[in-house]
Order: C-alpha cells, then structure tokens, then sequence
C-alpha cells in the first residue's frame, strides 16, 4: 500500500503552466496558489484525477476570474487569486479548487434550469437550497453562457466532472458566493483498490456496503414501516421518510425471512439522497481488496465489484448510487 502512494503535488504542478498560459491568452492576471502538496494518495487517483482537475482549473482561470478593471470596479485585487488545497480527512483525501472571481450567479442558473426543463416554472425557487441550484450546472452540458467564455460558462462539461469523480467513489462539492468566488470541495478515497467495508448477510448471499455510505443501523418496528401507493416501502427514521430497498429482490436470492421486522435496516447516504437497505444479518466490518468483475457484469447496476472473503467465498461489493436508481455507471 506504501508503494501505491504518491504525493499529490505532482499533480498540482502540472497546473502552475496552464493557468499561465490561460492568462497570457486571456489579458487577465491571477497567481496559482498550492497548498498541502506533500499528501499522499494512490497513483491511480492522482492518473484518474489529472483530467477533471485541469477542467476545473480551466474553468476557474477562464470564466470565473474577471478582467483587472472588472476587478478594481468591484473593490478587488487587480490580480486573481486561484487555490488548490488537498488535505486529510477521516481516511479520505479532501482537495478544494477555490477562486475569488464572480462566483455562481443563483438566479442565472435557476433562469437557464427553467428554460431546459430541468425545474418547473411553477417551483418555488425559494424552497431550493443554495446547495441543490449549484448542482444543477453538473447537469449535461448546462450553461448560463451567451459566449463560451462569458460569465457563467463553467458550467459546460462539468457533468463529465463529476462523473468521473463518482465512478472513484467521490463526491464533489459547491460552496459559492456572487462577487466572491467559488470553491469545489473533492472528497476521494485513498486509494481505488481497498475499501472499508460492511459484510452482510441475505440468504446465504454476502455483500459488502462501504462504510463511507453508512449512517447508521437498526432493527425496525413494524410500526414504522409505511408503503405508499401499494408499491413503495417507506420507514420511519429519526422523524422523516426514507425508502426502502430489499436486497432479495434486487438480486433474486432467498432471505432468511421477507418480515421487515425480523431483518436489519442499513440507513446508507449516496450522493443523491438516503434510503435503507434490508439485509439478513451483520457479519463483520473489514477491509477489502476490490476486484473487477469484468464485461459481464459491467451494466449490473447495483454493483461496484468484487471481493474474495476471508473464507474463501466471493462478495459482491454494492454501488450504493447504482442500487438507489437500478443503473449502472458503466
């Protein structure tokens, strides 16, 4: 595993002769500022992270710092300042891509997000978070840009962005002030190859959850179990509704007993939203070496791998956004 890990200033190096070059094409001026360069983090992250961070760099250096005398108009710094920041985090690798340029334009994008459908004209822009209106420039090829190189342009191809960010079981994201700037928060495992994981139990089946997608776990009361419209599960957690997956149905195995009441509930956070997944038993918590499943299995949505067990026996490793939607990201 010490042989895996590289530090990731060889990454942030590589974006020191782009932001230059972008400001000689551009006329502007902004200064690159590296911070934690010494952290360490598997060599394939660092391969698989190159190209979305040079988007991202891209983006910040061509759209969101503005021109020296936009800048002296608004009481700034003539000169932009860019910042990449990796640290770590609770067994993850934390890298933030910050500016302090024009920053996200709240009712731009919720202008745009109506005229693509993506919201409903008849939707209370109140009620959206800042948080949900920002996620909405990940959309495909979703811009509030007259010109590619205007105002709000960083919005095109960041849907690949988090993509790929997502297929390394990360998440990204957006914290933005208009007039202040912009930064991405990338959240990344340590490495592509090993994961902490949940072992558990349905039928004679063995699956493992990662543990970064685990909330917490319990044995339901049957009285708050809910279905809505004869079809969809719902249970009663800490005050709200959350769905309900069965793992057996999912995947055509036999539980030990179909009774919500005598299974446990595995409460798990993807990237979209929480929902419960009904399991037979926990096993054990460990960690585990992941391995590609091959062609065969790639569109199973749902799953993200494989594992051998310590008895021998294979477990399916699952892909928590995957088992929410039922695609796979293949």
């Amino acid at each position: 595993m010490a042989m895996r890990m590289v530090p990731v200033g060889q990454l942030f190096k590589r974006s020191v002769r782009l932001v230059r070059d972008l400001m000689r094409k551009s006329g502007k001026d902004a200064e690159l500022v590296l911070t934690g360069e010494e952290a360490e983090v598997d060599r394939n992250i660092v391969e698989e992270l190159a190209d979305p961070l040079m988007h991202m760099i891209r983006n910040a250096a061509d759209h969101a710092i503005e021109p020296p005398e936009e800048r002296v108009r608004a009481g700034k710094d003539p000169k932009g300042r860019i910042q990449l920041k990796a640290y770590h985090q609770a067994g993850s690798i934390m890298i933030e891509v910050a500016d302090d340029g024009r920053g996200l334009d709240r009712e731009k994008i919720l202008k745009k997000a109506r005229e693509r459908g993506l919201i409903r004209d008849t939707t209370d822009a109140s009620q959206l978070s800042d948080k949900e209106v920002f996620n909405l420039i990940f959309e495909p090829g979703f811009s509030t840009a007259e010109k590619v190189t205007d105002i709000s342009g960083r919005g095109v191809g960041m849907d690949v962005v988090r993509k790929q960010i997502q297929r390394m079981r990360g998440r990204v994201d957006i914290d933005s002030k208009l007039g202040q700037g912009t930064t991405f928060h990338l959240k990344l495992p340590l490495t592509l190859a090993i994961i902490d994981g949940l072992v558990v139990g349905v039928g004679a089946e063995r699956y493992i959850i990662p543990i970064y997608a685990v909330r917490e776990m319990f044995r339901p009361a049957p009285e708050s179990v809910f279905t809505v419209e004869g079809q969809a599960e719902m249970v009663l957690v800490r005050g709200g509704l959350l769905p309900v997956v069965r793992l057996y149905k999912r995947f055509g195995v036999t539980p030990k007993s179909e009774d919500i009441a005598q299974s446990l509930l595995v409460v798990v956070e993807s990237e979209t939203r929480s929902f419960c997944i009904v399991v037979d038993e926990l096993i054990d918590t460990q960690e585990v070496v992941i391995k590609n499943l091959g062609e065969t299995f790639r569109h199973v949505g749902g799953i993200a791998g494989g594992t051998i067990l310590g008895d021998g026996r294979v477990g399916l490793i699952l892909d928590i956004d995957g088992l929410f939607t039922g695609k796979s990201d293949a």
